[in-house]
Parts: C-alpha cells; sequence; structure tokens
C-alpha cells in the first residue's frame, strides 16, 4: 500500500528504457510485492474488460517476474540485476526476448481465460489474495521452466551475471543497490 502509486505508474510504462530509468530511481520495486500488486491488477482489469491496459500491466508484471527469477537463478539479489534484464531486452537478445514474450502471451491468456470462469468470479468475492498467489506460483513456474529448458538461455545469463560486476563498475550512475 505504500508503493501503489509508484507500482501503477510503472505498470503503465511503455519503453524498455523509461522502466529502466524508473525502478533505477525506485530500486525497492524490483520484489515479489510489486509482480504479485501486477498480477491482481490485471484480473480486476480483465473483469472490467479493459483488455488493452491489461496487457500493458502484464507485459510490466512479467518483466518484474523475468528479473526476479534471473536474480534467483543466479543466486543474486534482483536489485542487482534489473538492468541486466532491460539490457538484453533492449538488444533483442535471440531466445531471451522469445522466452519472454512466450511468458508474457501464456499469462495474458491464463488472465482472460480464469477471468471468464465462474469459479474466478466466486473466488475472487471470496478471497482474492489466494487466487492471485496460485496465478503468481503458476507463473514463477512456467518462467522457471523456460529459464531451465533453454540452455543456450541459460549459459548467456550464467555469462552474463559473471560479467555483471564489471558492467556495474562502468554504469554512469553507480547505485548503492547495483552490487551482489
Amino acid at each position: 500500500q505504500k508503493h501503489e502509486q509508484k507500482i501503477r505508474y510503472f505498470g503503465m510504462l511503455g519503453r524498455w528504457d523509461d522502466s529502466q530509468k524508473f525502478l533505477s530511481d525506485h530500486p525497492y520495486l524490483v520484489c515479489e510485492e510489486t509482480a504479485k500488486y501486477l498480477i491482481l491488477w490485471c484480473f480486476h482489469l480483465e473483469a472490467e474488460q479493459k483488455r488493452a491496459l491489461m496487457e500493458q500491466i502484464a507485459h510490466q508484471a512479467v518483466a518484474i517476474q523475468f528479473i526476479i527469477e534471473m536474480a534467483r537463478s543466479c543466486n543474486v539479489d534482483p536489485r542487482g540485476c534489473f538492468r541486466l534484464f532491460f539490457q538484453k531486452a533492449k538488444v533483442r537478445e535471440e531466445g531471451y526476448l522469445e522466452a519472454f514474450k512466450t511468458e508474457l502471451e501464456a499469462f495474458k491468456s491464463r488472465v482472460r481465460i480464469c477471468s471468464q470462469s465462474q469459479g474466478f468470479q466466486a473466488m475472487s468475492v471470496q478471497n482474492p489474495s489466494v487466487y492471485t498467489v496460485y496465478v503468481y506460483i503458476e507463473m514463477k513456474l512456467s518462467i522457471l521452466h523456460l529459464l531451465q529448458n533453454a540452455s543456450d538461455l541459460q549459459g548467456c545469463i550464467n555469462r552474463s551475471v559473471c560479467n555483471l560486476n564489471s558492467m556495474l563498475q562502468k554504469d554512469e550512475e553507480p547505485k548503492m543497490m547495483d552490487t551482489i
């Protein structure tokens, strides 16, 4: 609740550069709570039939989740590797962006399908946080599966993380939270 306005602002950003800059200014938002908030917002938007806005927020939710899973697989703090995620996205690194797009489409599809079900409507009224956690866990497993099964992608992530310290040292605006 304390950061709700900032999370909503982040959710509305559409360009990689804008998202990276915003997270550079607010690195504490690179966390699971932000991802959960964005996921829940997607379900509310779909229920309100605001599909285009839901798809934008879904993009940002998947981006945050990718950053968190990248950090987890490399055993680093997510606040220290979000720049690497954006670097890969902006240069359209083969395999990486494809995995991102695959998960984004799968997530949007899950939101659409689940929001249309009778069970979702009943569950979202009774206890929306339980359903959000379920969808969140499903998304995490899906992303983790993509990362683990894409050996070229995993190797690329590992090489990139190994070079992360040198990349961060070259950054013009080093931030205290960027250290691993």
